[in-house]
């Protein structure tokens, strides 16, 4: 077997911070804490609804998020368009989702759920996202010349 590519090596590591970060959520209860993050945006903003998420249905969203990120590698490295574009979309989510965690850890002053792995796919997400585009200029230049 060839030795993985950084890019793939960098969605990996992605994959495996968001099952990291996806236990943080669950066993910190990250699901009641929408209920407390929504309150407060809905105070500011009125038109903003508050809302809880069902643990069942948060649960199984993170699995599937997880499930797609491990499960895909493998066309990451075939550089499969789709694969490469659901990459992408990953590398963004993930930076925003650590973001968003981070940034409600300083709102409300301390920790909030999810808080201590955020910051790994903050990391991660901007560092895949670089991969990813230099891979598209090394594309851009090959067919160019």
């Amino acid at each position: 077997m060839p030795p993985m590519s950084r890019l793939v090596k960098l969605y990996l590591f992605l994959g495996m911070t968001q099952a990291a970060h996806s236990i943080e959520e669950m066993v910190t209860h990250l699901y009641d804490f929408f209920w407390v993050v929504s309150g407060r945006l809905h105070h500011l903003f009125p038109w903003y609804p508050q809302f809880r998420w069902p643990v069942d249905l948060f649960g199984a969203l993170n699995v599937l998020l997880v499930a797609v990120l491990l499960g895909s590698w493998p066309f990451v490295e075939q550089r499969r368009s789709w694969a490469l574009a659901l990459a992408g979309i990953a590398g963004v989510i993930e930076t925003v989702n650590g973001l968003n965690h981070l940034t409600a850890a300083a709102v409300f002053r301390g920790y909030v759920p999810g808080a201590i792995t955020a910051p790994g796919l903050l990391v991660l997400g901007p560092l895949l996202l670089h991969e990813l585009r230099k891979g598209e200029l090394r594309r851009a230049q090959k067919s160019a010349g």
